[in-house]
C-alpha cells in the first residue's frame, strides 16, 4: 500500500497549478468545524476555508487574541490577564465570559482586577488597599500617589541600575508601601514593606585606608612637561569608609511607572523602544546594598621625595616621636590626627618649605559621626542618616518580567545598548550594525574600537635617550577585534608650539616590532598574559633635550583605526658622570700647570674634544671651582693650545640648549643607574589573524629572549634628595 504523504507529494510534482487558491484548494479544509468547534479554544471561531485562515481558528470580529493564545477579547475594554505582568493588577486578574450584544452566540472573555480578602480595589481599578476604618465597606478606597521612594529611607533599592555604567536610573522600578510597621533597630524611621535591614557591628564602622603614593596619571599622558630636576609628580588617596547597614528586599511588587512602561511596549518590536526602557529604568534591579558614609582625600606631591618626607614626618608626629614639650607630649600620649589632617595642617599655616607644591582635596558621601575619631570633612554630634556606598547584588530587570516574547525583547536591546552603541543586534560574538550605522567609508560604526589610552611608563622616567611607554589591551567580549596596533614616532622641532615634524617614523606592533623584523631601537618589554594586559615599548635611539611625540592607535581585522592616543615629552640633558668630569679637570690642570710639552698640549686637546659638550660643561665647572686663581679654563685654553684649538673646543659649549646649560651648573650632579628588562626577538611569521593576546607572553618565550638593559639618569642639585 502506497503512503499517502508519498502520493501527494508526487502528485504536486506531476500536477501544475493556475493559482494559488486552486493550489490550497487542493490541501482541503483546515479543520473540521462541525466537531468540537474544530478544536479552537474558548471563544475561537472556526474556519475550515484554508484561504482564510492557515490556523483555521480566528477571533470573531472586533475582538483580539490574548497573549496565551488561549481566547479572544476586546482590548479596548479589558485587560490581559496573561500579558506576562499580570494585566497590571497588583494581586488578582480575574476573567468572565460575557455574550456580545451584536450576537448573544458570541461571547467575549472580559478581564478585570480584583482583591484578596481583608484588600479593596483602589480608584485606577488595578491596585489593592488594606481595608481601615477610612476606608470601609461601602466607600470608594482611593489610593494615594505612589510614593517616590528615592526621599525615603533606603529608598535608592527600589531603582534600577545599570551595572555596565555602575550608576543608579533615574526610573523607579520596585513599589514601596509602608503597610506594614517595620522598624530596624537603632533607626526612628518606618522602613518599606518586604525590606530587610541588618546592622554592621560598631568595630568594623570606622576603618581608613591610605594608598600607595603613584604618579599621578594625569601627567602621563598627553602633553608631559617632564621635568628631570624634580621628576614625576605623585598622587596619594585616603578614605575613611564606614558601612553601617547591609540592606535587602524580601519582595518584589513592579511600581507603576514600571508597569505602565512595561503594557506600553504590547506588541511593540523595535530594539529602540525596549532600548528607552532600560534607558529609563536601568538593565539591573537591586536586591540588596550597603549603606553608610565615605570620606575620600587626594593629595598631589610635587615629587616622590616630598610625599616620603611628608609621611615619615607624620608617622613621627602619630607616634608622639616629635613633640615640642616631650614631658608635655609623653603624658598626652600619641596624638589622633589623621594624614589628610596634618596636610591641611601645613598647607593653612605654610611655614613648611617642603610642602610648597602639595595641594589636597576632600569630598564626602554622607555625614560621618561624632563617635569616629577618623572623620576630616565633617562630623555630627546625632547619628547621621546613611547613604547608598555601592550595590552587592543585582539581577537583570528582565527576571521580573513573566512573558517571554517580551524577555527575549529586554535581552536583546540589552545586549545592543552595550556592545552594539544600542544600533545593531548581536550575532555570537559580534555585531550587526543597522543600516544607520556606517560610516562615510562604507564600513559599519556600531562597535567602535576602543580608544588605547598610551602613556609615559609609572615606573620608569625618561632618560636622555629612552622613552618607556606602556598602554593597557582592552577589547570588548563582543564586537570588534583588535589585530594589531601602530605606533608613530615623531620629532617635533619647534620648541614652541611643538606643531612642526621633523621626522616620522609608523612601526606595526606585530610586523615590525614582535616579530623582530624591523627596528631595534624599537623594542617588546612587557606583553599581555593571563594575569596582566599591559603592553610595554622601549624607544630607543632618541636624541636628548628634544621634543618627541609619540601616537598610538589600535586596528581591526577590516583596517579601521580607533581614535588616537599621543604622549609629547621632551627627553631630559644629556647625562653626565660628575665624577669623571672631576678626575679630568684635575688631569686638564696637571697638564696645563707649568712648562706644557707638544705632547702634553696634544694630549689636553685631544682628550677635550672626545667629552662631549655635556661633560665638558662639568669639566669647566669644577676646573674653575679649584684653580681659578691659576687662570680661568677658557683663558687657560687658549694660552696653552692657542685661539684656533681652544676655539674648536669651546664651541661645543653652544651645542647645549640654555636651559640644560644652567643645570650643568649645580653644585652637585649625581648619577644612578637603573636595569630594565625587554625581549630581543628573532625574526618569525605572526598571524594577527591568529594572535591570542591573552597569551601573547606566553608565546613569545618561544622566539624571544629576555635581556637587560641600563638606563643612566642624573640627579640635579638637592631637589631629589630630602
Amino acid at each position: 500500500m502506497e503512503d499517502a504523504v508519498e502520493v501527494r507529494e508526487e502528485l504536486m510534482m506531476s500536477s501544475s497549478f493556475d493559482s494559488l487558491e486552486v493550489l490550497l484548494d487542493s490541501f482541503g479544509p483546515v479543520r473540521d468545524c462541525s466537531v468540537n468547534n474544530g478544536g479552537c479554544n474558548k471563544n475561537f471561531r472556526c474556519i475550515a476555508d484554508r484561504k482564510l485562515d492557515s490556523s483555521g481558528c480566528v477571533c470573531p470580529e472586533g475582538l483580539s487574541p490574548m497573549k496565551d493564545g488561549l481566547g479572544c477579547y476586546d482590548r479596548h475594554v479589558g485587560i490581559d490577564c496573561s500579558d506576562g505582568f499580570n494585566g497590571g493588577c497588583e494581586q488578582l486578574c480575574l476573567q468572565q465570559m460575557v455574550p456580545l450584544s451584536e450576537d448573544p452566540s458570541i461571547y467575549n472573555i472580559f478581564m478585570f482586577c480584583g482583591c484578596i480578602e481583608d484588600y479593596k480595589l483602589g480608584a485606577d481599578g488595578r491596585s489593592c488597599q488594606l481595608v481601615t476604618e477610612s476606608c470601609g465597606k461601602g466607600t470608594a478606597c482611593v489610593e494615594p500617589t505612589e510614593t517616590v521612594m528615592n526621599q525615603t529611607l533606603f529608598g535608592e533599592i527600589f531603582y534600577g541600575y545599570n551595572n555596565h555604567t555602575k550608576r543608579l536610573a533615574p526610573g523607579q522600578v520596585l513599589k514601596g508601601t509602608f503597610r506594614q510597621k517595620n522598624f530596624a533597630r537603632g533607626l526612628e524611621q518606618q522602613l518599606p514593606d518586604g525590606m530587610i535591614v541588618a546592622s554592621v557591628p560598631g568595630e568594623n564602622q570606622c576603618q581608613e585606608e591610605l594608598s600607595e603614593s603613584i604618579p599621578d596619571p594625569d601627567y602621563l599622558t598627553g602633553m608631559v612637561n617632564f621635568s628631570e630636576v624634580s621628576g614625576y609628580p605623585m598622587i596619594q588617596r585616603w578614605k575613611l569608609t564606614a558601612i553601617l547597614y547591609h540592606v535587602r528586599l524580601s519582595q518584589t511588587v513592579l511600581s507603576q511607572s514600571f508597569s505602565h512602561a512595561l503594557r506600553s511596549l504590547d506588541g511593540a518590536t523595535s530594539r529602540n523602544d525596549f532600548g528607552a526602557l532600560l534607558e529609563e529604568f536601568g538593565n539591573h534591579y537591586i536586591q540588596e546594598a550597603v549603606y553608610g558614609f565615605k570620606e575620600s582625600c587626594t593629595i598631589w606631591y610635587p615629587n616622590k621625595q616630598v610625599q616620603r618626607q611628608l609621611l615619615m614626618e607624620y608617622e613621627d608626629i602619630s607616634k608622639g616621636n616629635s613633640p615640642s614639650d616631650e614631658s608635655e607630649e609623653k603624658e598626652r600620649g600619641p596624638r589622633a590626627i589623621t594624614f589628610p589632617a596634618y596636610i591641611d595642617s601645613l598647607l593653612e599655616s605654610g611655614t613648611t618649605r617642603i610642602a610648597a607644591g602639595v595641594r589636597m582635596h576632600c569630598e564626602n558621601l554622607g555625614h560621618c559621626y561624632s563617635s569616629c575619631q577618623l572623620c576630616h570633612v565633617s562630623s555630627l554630634d546625632r547619628q547621621p542618616e546613611p547613604v547608598l556606598l555601592g550595590i552587592t547584588k543585582a539581577a537583570p530587570i528582565y527576571e521580573l518580567v513573566t512573558n517571554n516574547e517580551t524577555i527575549k525583547s529586554l535581552q536583546e536591546a540589552m545586549r545592543s545598548s552595550i556592545w552594539c552603541s544600542g544600533k545593531g543586534d548581536v550575532i555570537e560574538d559580534w555585531c550587526r550594525c543597522d543600516s544607520s550605522a556606517f560610516g562615510t567609508d562604507g564600513l559599519p560604526n556600531c562597535a567602535p574600537l576602543p580608544q588605547p589610552i598610551l602613556q609615559l611608563s609609572a615606573e620608569y622616567e625618561p632618560s636622555s635617550s629612552l622613552v618607556i611607554l606602556q598602554w593597557e589591551h582592552r577589547e570588548p567580549t563582543v564586537g570588534v577585534k583588535i589585530m594589531d596596533y601602530l605606533i608613530s614616532q615623531e620629532k617635533v622641532t619647534d620648541r614652541v608650539d611643538h606643531s612642526k615634524v621633523e621626522t616620522e617614523t609608523v612601526l606595526s606592533f606585530v610586523d615590525d616590532i614582535i616579530s623582530g623584523a624591523k627596528s631595534p631601537c624599537v623594542v617588546l618589554s612587557q606583553a599581555p598574559s593571563q594575569a596582566s594586559a599591559s603592553i610595554s615599548l622601549i624607544m630607543r635611539c632618541l636624541e636628548s633635550d628634544t621634543t618627541y611625540m609619540f601616537t598610538l592607535w589600535a586596528v581591526d581585522n577590516m583596517g579601521r583605526r580607533s581614535r588616537s592616543s599621543e604622549v609629547i615629552v621632551k627627553t631630559p640633558c644629556p647625562v653626565v658622570d660628575d665624577v669623571k668630569a672631576q678626575e679630568i679637570a684635575e688631569k686638564i690642570y696637571n697638564l696645563f700647570n707649568g712648562y706644557t710639552s707638544g705632547k702634553e698640549q696634544q694630549t689636553a686637546y685631544n682628550t677635550l674634544m672626545d667629552l662631549g659638550s655635556s661633560s665638558l660643561h662639568r669639566v669647566l665647572y669644577h676646573y674653575n671651582q679649584r684653580y681659578q686663581n691659576f687662570g680661568e679654563f677658557t683663558w687657560r685654553c687658549e694660552d696653552e693650545l692657542g685661539p684656533r684649538k681652544a676655539g674648536l673646543i669651546l664651541s661645543q659649549l653652544e651645542d647645549l640648549s640654555g636651559w640644560c646649560s644652567g643645570l650643568l651648573q649645580e653644585t652637585k650632579i649625581g648619577l644612578h643607574r637603573a636595569s630594565v628588562k625587554y625581549l630581543a626577538c628573532r625574526y618569525s611569521e605572526l598571524k594577527s589573524f591568529n594572535l591570542k593576546w591573552s597569551e601573547l607572553s606566553r608565546d613569545l618565550m618561544k622566539t624571544c629572549e629576555e635581556q637587560v638593559l641600563t638606563v643612566l639618569y642624573n640627579n640635579y642639585g638637592e631637589s631629589k634628595d630630602f
